[in-house]
Order: C-alpha cells, then sequence, then structure tokens
C-alpha cells in the first residue's frame, strides 16, 4: 500500500508540469498569432500605395506608347501595300491598253506620219482598229463629209468625235466625225486628197488617253473622248515617253506612301508596231 502510494506521488507532478506547459505554449503562439492578424489588418502605408500607383502608371503608360507606336507601323505598311497594289493595277491595265494598241492598223502604220503610239510627258494616246467600212462613193479633196457603207452594228459606233483614218494605199489621213446622219458622216478638218470608192478602206478607231490631271492628282483612262476614269489617285508625277526607233514605250508613276517617294516603272515593246515601220529606221 505505502509503495504504490509512493509511485503516485512521483508521477503527478510531471504531468502537472507538462500541462502547464502545453497551455503556456499555446498561449503563446495564440498570442503571436493575433500579433501577426494584428498587423495585416493594419494595411499598406500612404508612401507604399503612391509607390505602386506610379509603377503601375509607368507601366501603362509604356504600354500605351508601345501600342500607339505599334498601330503607326501598321497603318503605314498597310497605306504603302494598298498604293503598291493601286499602282501595280495601273501598270497593268496600261500594259493591256498597249496590247491591243495598233491592232488591225498595219496598213496605216507609218503613212502620213500616223503612229498608233502618240505620247507626251504626262499623256499617252493609243489607237486601234474597231470597225472597217468603205466608201459609197468617190470623195473629193476639200469636201467636209463621207459617204459610208454601214455595216451590221456600225451605226450605234458612229458617233460625234469618234476618230476615223481613210486610206486608199497611197495617202490618207486621220479624221474626227463632227455629225452623223444616216451613213453620211461629217468630219473634221476637210479632205486633202480625192479618195475612190473602189479602192479607199474607212477605219473606225479606238482612242484611248492615258493622262494626268495635275491638279487632281489623279491619272486618267478616257476611251473615245468620254469623261476620263480614274486610275490612280494620289500621284505626284506621272511620265511617259515612246521611241520609234527603239519601238519602246517608258512609263513611271511617283507616288508618296509612308512618308517617302516611290517610283513604280513599266517597259514596253509594242507588238503591232514593227522597228522597220517605225520613223528613222
Amino acid at each position: 500500500m505505502n509503495g504504490r502510494s509512493y509511485i503516485i506521488n512521483i508521477k503527478a507532478p510531471e504531468k502537472l508540469n507538462s500541462g502547464r506547459v502545453t497551455r503556456r505554449l499555446i498561449a503563446e503562439a495564440s498570442e503571436d498569432a493575433r500579433r501577426r492578424i494584428h498587423s495585416l489588418r493594419g494595411g499598406f502605408s500612404l508612401l507604399e500605395c503612391l509607390i505602386s500607383l506610379s509603377l503601375v502608371f509607368f507601366i501603362l503608360l509604356s504600354s500605351l506608347e508601345i501600342a500607339a507606336g505599334a498601330r503607326k507601323v501598321f497603318f503605314r505598311q498597310k497605306e504603302i501595300q494598298e498604293k503598291e497594289l493601286a499602282a501595280g493595277v495601273a501598270l497593268e491595265k496600261i500594259r493591256e491598253d498597249l496590247t491591243t494598241a495598233g491592232a488591225g492598223l498595219s496598213v496605216i502604220t507609218g503613212t502620213f506620219d500616223f503612229l498608233p503610239f502618240q505620247a507626251g510627258e504626262e499623256k499617252l494616246m493609243l489607237f486601234s482598229a474597231e470597225e472597217q467600212t468603205s466608201l459609197l462613193e468617190d470623195a473629193a479633196a476639200g469636201q467636209n463629209y463621207l459617204l459610208v457603207a454601214l455595216k451590221p452594228g456600225l451605226s450605234s459606233l458612229l458617233k460625234k468625235g469618234r476618230e476615223l483614218a481613210v486610206f486608199d494605199g497611197n495617202t490618207g489621213g486621220l479624221f474626227s466625225i463632227s455629225a452623223v446622219s444616216g451613213n453620211c458622216l461629217t468630219v473634221l478638218p476637210p479632205l486633202s486628197f480625192d479618195f475612190q470608192a473602189g479602192r479607199t478602206e474607212v477605219i473606225l478607231m479606238e482612242k484611248i488617253e492615258i493622262y494626268f490631271d495635275r491638279q487632281a492628282g489623279i491619272v486618267r483612262r478616257r476611251v473615245n473622248g468620254t469623261t476620263g476614269q480614274p486610275l490612280m489617285e494620289e500621284v505626284s508625277n506621272f511620265n511617259v515617253t515612246y521611241s520609234p526607233q527603239e519601238n519602246l514605250v517608258h512609263l513611271s508613276i511617283t507616288f508618296e506612301s509612308g512618308g517617302k517617294l516611290h517610283e513604280r516603272e513599266l517597259l514596253y515593246y509594242p507588238k503591232n508596231l514593227p522597228k522597220s515601220q517605225a520613223p528613222g529606221n
């Protein structure tokens, strides 16, 4: 009985001390946690907030500057591509016109100083045969009208301002229709030579003009004296030359894009005018 009491008296204080230590540690941990929570609830200082806002503003401003620069570059490249495309389309259309120019006019090319390619500094005129007919009666020098045979579909093409080539194998000339009355065509200028009905060809020509409207900055295309339609806008310069000796057409379009001047060129050797027929050969 006494031995068992002895053992209990020794162990009991150790358990009591251990419990106290545990409670003290728990209390200290709780106090430390309360202090941490209280410090977190305190928030940031004014200086910290100002520094954070300044950094955010700086990053945002830098991002906007980068975006604005990228946007400017994008639209500049887009403008350049659009201008390049417009110049390419205009030159391709001119090339197509050059391909047909002179077609059907081989019998008169090189005679009475006529060439189907007539070029100035800012203008190009191209001629090709659209329809062909003949005289119904002889025409005398000084006469200002022609009586022609009307083929099917020809009447709708004979209009004021259209160009005619009259050629009898030796002599001929270019005339402009000033009035139409049935098969009687009033022409300008008056005839300089006599033309016999049996041997004279009358060719109704298609006339295409490519010219530069400098005031508007537009390269225009006009067919048979109609209103000139825009081929390319916002053009700084347009230049075209034709060398009969070399049978070479040289054309250039200059336009501004992206703050710089760009030039596109077209070199073309007309197929409907043999070099041997060109003046000077």
